[in-house]
């Protein structure tokens, strides 16, 4: 009877770290920069990790934690990818950001 109620626990529990992974995802293809966010993540790892590691913990429960930011990082390589496909694909043929800039920088000389 125990290890049925256990079973159902970790599924339980399996089902719920499902829907934050998501959760995340889903923040994470919304976040307006992918290359900061990455940033932030690996200090969030480097910091979880390090509590972890110095606590006596189940190498499982390790696992664990070391899947889900891997899981994470995948989803911000991909929404850096993304992003920068649209913003290339955005961006008109010819198109020169420093000829921008030099445009730019004229009108704001003219008085």
């Amino acid at each position: 009877m125990a290890d049925t109620r256990e079973t159902e626990d970790v599924r339980f529990l399996a089902g719920q770290v499902h829907a934050l992974v998501g959760f995340c995802v889903t923040i994470i293809n919304t976040h307006p920069s992918p290359a900061d966010l990455s940033l932030h993540l690996d200090a969030v790892e480097q910091v979880t990790l390090a509590r972890v590691e110095s606590t006596l913990v189940i190498e499982d429960f390790l696992h664990g934690v070391r899947n889900v930011f891997d899981r994470l990082r995948t989803a911000v390589v991909s929404a850096e990818t993304r992003q920068a496909n649209q913003s290339g694909a955005s961006r008109p043929v010819g198109d020169e950001p420093t000829r921008r800039k030099t445009q730019r920088r004229a009108r704001q000389r003219t008085p």
